[in-house]
């Protein structure tokens, strides 16, 4: 058989508002964890908005960071573990900000570790941040300090202070569905140094703008409500499938590349928004049927299949050097996939993952978002359906700035794994190609879009 999902990390985001003079943050928390058990996190992924003036950051932020005590007084940890007071750390955290977005992954190197003690002895952790937009020479403080709880798999934001509102135009809320992956450079490909058979796939340093995913693969109903509408449209889209799936809320499998394409366009169009795919280099005729040479307007605001580059940042969930979205070993509490303990990274059981295998295991997929998120909020990243990739398949490729594959070829870029195929094929680095014009019950899709947009 063909072509497998990642560990469960729930959020609670609530928007908050930071005010020192004219700076202000809003921002989510959700826990990165790097290992299967569930255990209080060493890692902490920060996402959040930050705006100067009223006006999105862009460039180069630095930032310091502490978790402290309630009256602020007691630090538990820092970014350089040179705050014990609620001090200012002395190091700061470069952290690249894009249209006011950005990530951090607190506690990873070169930073210190979160101690377990921390949250374990302490009922009471507030974030403090501090944040230069003039490069580093001045620092301010936000304010205030925002209360969080950990849980295995889980942390939570406090609520606004009393009597504090939030700007309608200050929030950036990403698309019903989808998630912000933010602007930034990952080490793509393969470095982990045991894993011998994965090919074409050397590590290379690898930039992606912003843009937001589906969190979810697209489920057959998801699939079935653009695909019914586009047959009806005039011109009407011709699709080569109809698509498949085990139930409504399972992904759609049995569709072709060309088939997600248009209807990545379909979507677009249903939506009012300004198709991806043409049939011609001036962008001129919306690709709508048939399997031809198809020619993507980067520009165009609409729907679009992700490139490779983008899935792999996606799929790492912020993290690095990992063979899969949470860590380094995998088990079918984590992931749909074929069990194969051979793997010495799969610790099974072998076989069909059983959540999968109601129904029947043709096709043993599982209800989209059964298994954790991933450090991004995306779930399914290995296991599940294989997904399709814009690029063509090429080796080497290329690193850079937004690459987008070869310009010609004759195959399509899948990743991710899926039910029917074992852990091998799951990993984040491992890449694999399909005809564009066939379709197979393991693979699917899901789609992104350009930030900014409703």
């Amino acid at each position: 058989m063909l072509p497998e999902p990642a560990a469960k990390s729930f959020s609670f985001t609530r928007p908050c508002r930071f005010a020192v003079m004219t700076l202000s943050l809003l921002f989510a928390l959700s826990l990165s964890d790097r290992a299967v058990a569930a255990d209080p996190p060493g890692i902490l992924n920060h996402q959040g908005r930050i705006a100067v003036n009223g006006t999105n950051f862009d460039g180069a932020g630095r930032f310091k960071f502490a978790l402290v005590s309630a009256a602020g007084d007691t630090s538990y940890w820092s970014n350089d573990d040179s705050s014990t007071t609620g001090g200012e750390p002395t190091v700061a955290v470069p952290v690249p900000v894009s249209q006011g977005q950005y990530a951090v992954l607190l506690g990873d190197a070169p930073m210190g570790a979160i101690p377990a003690s921390v949250f374990a002895d302490n009922a009471d952790v507030r974030l403090r941040i501090w944040f230069s937009a003039d490069g580093g020479t001045t620092f301010e403080q936000l304010a205030p300090d925002r209360r969080i709880a950990s849980v295995g798999y889980a942390l939570v934001a406090g609520g606004l202070a009393p009597g504090v509102t939030i700007p309608a135009s200050a929030v950036a809320t990403p698309p019903p569905g989808m998630v912000l992956i933010p602007a930034g450079t990952f080490t793509m490909g393969n470095s982990v140094a045991a894993d011998t058979d994965i090919t074409g796939a050397a590590p290379m340093n690898t930039t992606v703008s912003a843009f937001y995913m589906d969190a979810n693969e697209v489920t057959l109903s998801q699939w079935q409500s653009v695909y019914l509408w586009a047959l009806d449209q005039s011109p009407a889209y011709g699709f080569t499938n109809a698509g498949a799936g085990k139930s409504a809320n399972h992904p759609v499998q049995t569709v072709s590349w060309y088939d997600c394409v248009k209807w990545c366009n379909a979507r677009s169009e249903q939506a009012g928004k300004t198709p991806v795919y043409y049939t011609d280099a001036g962008f001129t005729t919306v690709y709508r049927t048939g399997q031809v040479a198809v020619f993507a307007d980067w520009a165009a605001e609409g729907y679009r299949l992700p490139t490779e580059a983008e899935w792999e940042k996606a799929a790492r969930g912020g993290q690095s050097g990992q063979r899969f979205p949470w860590g380094m070993k995998i088990n079918q509490n984590l992931a749909n996939y074929f069990g194969n303990t051979g793997d010495t990274y799969d610790l099974g059981p072998n076989g069909y993952n059983a959540i999968g295998s109601i129904g029947g295991t043709s096709p043993a997929t599982s209800p989209v978002g059964t298994f954790a998120a991933n450090g991004y909020g995306l779930y399914d990243m290995a296991g599940n359906v294989f997904e399709w990739c814009w690029d063509w398949y090429g080796t080497p490729y290329a690193g850079g700035a937004d690459p987008r594959g070869p310009a010609s070829g004759s195959n399509r870029v899948i990743r991710g794994g899926s039910w029917g195929i074992n852990a091998y094929y799951a990993r984040c680095a491992f890449r694999r190609d399909f005809y564009p014009g066939d379709t197979f019950s393991s693979i699917g899709f899901r789609v992104v879009l350009a930030p900014g947009q409703p």
